[in-house]
């Protein structure tokens, strides 16, 4: 097998996988991350996942803003997987970790605060049954652009009179 060959391989799978994930890889846009670091509360003995992660821009923030929790960015696609592992290593970062793996064969029960750029019908279908069984009590999502189409959640929706994007807020709700 050639360079070229393996190189076409690898460019190959990465479009595969955007496709069999929860969207295709687009960037959060930085505006948004303050946005997203208002609506987190982390304690330095929580856990954050970024599913699907991309190029672990919301991840190395995140970490950075708190530096005592522990963040975790997944992703499915070996060249954003290696870009991120680059971005995190060079970072300096010490509480952040990048997984290669598909999140929808994820236990969520570890996490205290999930975060999601996927599209509705696909957030909706692949990863809500796995969030309504799998959610802890007091941990929530937070869904970048797009709204999960459910009543099983509290949703809250944040959206700026200048931004042109929400970012949802799922959490469970109270159980009888």
């Amino acid at each position: 097998m050639t360079i070229l060959q393996i190189i076409f391989i690898i460019i190959f799978w990465g479009l595969i996988c955007s496709f069999i994930s929860l969207a295709p890889w687009v960037p959060t846009k930085k505006s948004d991350l303050e946005r997203i670091h208002k609506l987190l509360h982390l304690q330095k003995w929580q856990k954050f996942l970024e599913i699907w992660c991309g190029t672990a821009q919301v991840s190395l923030y995140v970490a950075n803003k708190f530096p005592e929790a522990e963040v975790i960015g997944i992703e499915l696609s070996p060249i954003l997987y290696v870009f991120s592992k680059i971005r995190v290593f060079f970072s300096g970062q010490k509480n952040i970790s990048i997984i290669f793996w598909n999140a929808l064969h994820l236990d969520f029960s570890k996490y205290d605060v999930l975060y999601v750029f996927g599209l509705p019908e696909t957030i909706s279908q692949k990863l809500f049954p796995k969030l309504e069984h799998w959610l802890k009590e007091k941990a929530y999502l937070l869904s970048y652009c797009f709204q999960m189409k459910n009543n099983a959640f509290i949703e809250e929706k944040f959206k700026e009179k200048a931004e042109w994007n929400s970012i949802y807020k799922y959490s469970q709700k109270a159980k009888s």
